[in-house]
């Protein structure tokens, strides 16, 4: 049974920006895995007692301090320069220490070198053939890693995302006792569509299987489900009680779920004054992230007095720990002058753009924004689309639709309509309103995308009674060049698919050129007013993340 993360709650983040990528914060082992000399178990139990990365430092020293040198001693150092866990962070000294365990033919160092390697970029190729070689020896952690590599994809190293693949392998660490593998396959089955009564027995008994295994984030996510009743029948008793366990097992993040149930009423009664005890606890056991639910509990008075001050205090020490979400809530202190601040949106910039190189959305969204509109910085539109286009390949909607807003435009210096409207296209597939009546304002006007009058009808449908309202003087438009037949028809399209999944299906589908006599003819004047949005949409404040 594994548990690799037992020392990552002593740093603040991954060392060198690696805890952005998936394989990085995956599946590194850590010493109390891999360490079975007596004298270094005795290091280990020492730093599981450390309350921060700096009061582990005695324990690094007496690491070092031990000759000769050893497999077990040298990956035990890799790891403590990898987080720097009573030294500084050091990724030359990580994996030097790494490779000479390594060298000793010592499998954990090959599996946390190679992750590293890939992590900083070091020949992803012979990094992933290091992690598969272990995995074809029956290695169980790196048939784990290699599961998590596949799960993601390694484009750099010609891996391709398979998640039928990934499930394979995690099935075989999964059968050598591996509960990170058991849990992993237990969220990949889980999140197949239409399961089956054998398969969500299976998923539910891979589940208990990692809870038995005291697998800290199985215990957080499935005691949560039985407490909100969220796939399970809920057991607020059995889900409190695997909550607490994980607690005692060291997890600050168990600690930050109890918080949320207390806050929000989940599965319990509503709670403020008990969340913002579980918060302050958490971050007494070093979970910076609460300094952004206590600034926030602050700065609306949740079960204390409103103070903005003190919020300010809250997120500005989140925001020196680096915590994104921090740094996100100071800009926005800055920008509004919160909290008598001067109004600074140069400064507000320059904390968006430390929370967007760690990978957070919300203010990788908010620099694309300020970018294009010159705010707090130099306008500059090809800035403005990269930052959307970061937002976009983290998977976030309102980064896509400005991506296709800029490239349909081209306010970056050039136009690219056929990839707008595929971008357009992908998210009106998913039910959004906005991204409906831009598709259909670019299928009537011809750019980048073919389609006929009754699926600009039903795109323009939507938007409209999403209260969009170029949306709605498009809709009322088009109407107009419909001859009485097409509109019969059209009307007839929209009623056969008014669900959202049926409405996106019919909209987006790609039909073949229409014939001229069934389209309306072209204005002979300009176009209406476009659907998209004449300013980038803006990021949604999560302050209550």
């Amino acid at each position: 049974m594994t548990s690799r993360h037992a020392f990552l709650h002593l740093a603040v983040a991954a060392a060198f920006g690696l805890g952005s990528l998936p394989p990085a914060r995956a599946k590194f082992i850590s010493p109390p895995d891999a360490v079975q000399d007596p004298a270094l178990r005795a290091i280990v139990d020492s730093l599981k007692k450390a309350k921060s990365p700096e009061s582990s430092q005695a324990a690094f020293s007496a690491l070092e301090a031990i000759s000769p040198t050893s497999p077990q001693r040298d990956f035990f150092l890799g790891y403590l320069f990898q987080y720097g866990l009573g030294t500084e962070a050091s990724l030359d000294k990580a994996r030097a220490a790494y490779e000479s365990a390594a060298a000793a033919d010592f499998a954990p160092a090959k599996n946390n070198l190679a992750l590293l390697n890939l992590a900083s970029g070091a020949d992803p190729a012979k990094a992933v053939a290091l992690v598969e070689d272990l995995a074809n020896s029956g290695d169980a952690p790196a048939q784990c890693s290699m599961g998590q590599l596949y799960l993601d994809g390694v484009p750099a190293a010609n891996l391709a995302r398979d998640p039928d693949k990934a499930r394979v392998w995690f099935e075989r660490a999964a059968a050598g006792g591996d509960s990170d593998a058991i849990w992993a396959l237990a969220l990949l089955l889980s999140n197949q569509p239409n399961l089956t009564t054998a398969q969500s027995t299976q998923v539910l008994n891979l589940m208990e299987q990692a809870v038995a295994a005291n697998h800290p984030p199985a215990l957080i996510e499935y005691g949560t489900r039985l407490v909100a009743a969220n796939g399970v029948p809920a057991d607020l008793p059995r889900g409190l009680a695997l909550l607490q366990k994980a607690v005692d097992l060291g997890s600050s993040q168990a600690i930050m779920a109890l918080g949320a149930l207390y806050e929000g009423g989940i599965g319990v009664k509503k709670d403020l004054k008990k969340a913002l005890e579980y918060y302050t606890l958490a971050l007494a056991n070093n979970e910076f992230s609460a300094y952004n639910k206590i600034g926030y509990f602050h700065e609306n008075g949740l079960g204390l007095p409103k103070d903005e001050k003190k919020a300010l205090e809250n997120y500005q020490a989140g925001a020196d720990k680096k915590v994104a979400m921090c740094l996100y809530n100071l800009a926005v202190f800055h920008d509004e002058g919160k909290a008598d601040l001067k109004k600074d949106p140069a400064e507000a910039f320059k904390l968006h753009y430390q929370a967007a190189m760690s990978g957070f959305v919300p203010s990788q969204l908010a620099l694309g924004t300020r970018y294009r509109e010159g705010k707090g910085t130099p306008a500059d539109p090809q800035a403005a689309l990269a930052w959307f286009q970061r937002a976009l390949q983290n998977g976030d909607l309102t980064g896509a639709l400005n991506v296709a807003s800029i490239l349909e435009s081209g306010s970056s210096g050039f136009v690219d309509a056929k990839a707008a409207a595929e971008i357009y296209k992908e998210a009106a597939a998913k039910g959004n309103p906005l991204a409906m009546a831009s598709l259909g304002a670019m299928i009537e006007d011809g750019r980048g995308v073919q389609g006929d009058f009754k699926q600009v009808f039903l795109l323009y449908t939507a938007g409209a009674e999403a209260k969009i309202e170029a949306a709605k003087e498009r809709l009322a438009n088009f109407k107009k060049r419909l001859t009485p037949a097409q509109l019969q028809e059209a009307e007839a399209f929209v009623l056969a698919n008014r669900t959202p999944a049926a409405a996106a299906a019919a909209a987006t589908g790609d039909p073949a050129p229409p014939a001229p006599a069934e389209t309306p003819p072209a204005p002979a004047s300009a176009p209406a007013k476009s659907a998209k949005p004449t300013k980038p949409a803006k990021p949604t404040p999560k302050d209550k993340r």
